[in-house]
């Protein structure tokens, strides 16, 4: 019964309930006299109501997305991750961000195995530590600050859940 009570629409059917009770029991007058305790009453659970469809609204629009979108300087970086939790950035919102830096033939030979064409529509992905490596030998100042924001939101969130899970590196998955 305990849990009921903890509803913000229970407590909200339950101060209606009890002011209809008092002034159909009391009169009029009573309506009157008591609306500022109904008043008070009433705002706690109204504010936790508007509170819970927000944030169920939040979740709905965000949990198809969760983990794959990270914004950096008002444009849109698609992340996935694998099984193994390596996460792996579209290339071409890497471009967007820093530029043509190198093609993907020269990314694929510097960086082997870290380096696949992913999903649908099928686009070319850098795994998180090869990228931070690559974004490392440049030297633009937005390509700098791209590496510490990658660092940062996506390359180390994801080692964190590696070590926590014991998921070890092969060699040929070790970093530069």
């Amino acid at each position: 019964m305990k849990r009921w009570l903890g509803f913000p629409s229970v407590q909200i059917a339950l101060c209606v309930g009890a002011y209809a009770l008092l002034g159909y029991r009391f009169g009029v007058f009573a309506f009157v006299f008591a609306l500022p305790l109904f008043a008070a009453l009433i705002a706690r659970p109204l504010f936790a109501l508007v509170s819970n469809y927000r944030r169920k609204m939040q979740e709905l629009v965000w949990l198809p997305v969760h983990g794959q979108h990270y914004v950096f300087m008002g444009m849109t970086i698609h992340v996935l991750e694998d099984d193994d939790h390596w996460r792996w950035v579209s290339l071409a919102d890497v471009q967007k961000v820093v530029g043509v830096t190198a093609s993907e033939r020269a990314l694929t030979l510097a960086y082997p195995g870290r380096l696949q064409m992913i999903r649908e529509p099928v686009q070319m992905h850098i795994r998180d530590d090869a990228l931070v490596a690559h974004l490392g030998k440049e030297n633009k100042p937005t390509a700098l600050r791209f590496r510490t924001w990658v660092e940062r939101n996506i390359a180390f969130p994801g080692r964190t859940i590696r070590k926590r899970l014991g998921i070890q590196m092969n060699n040929d998955q070790a970093s530069d």
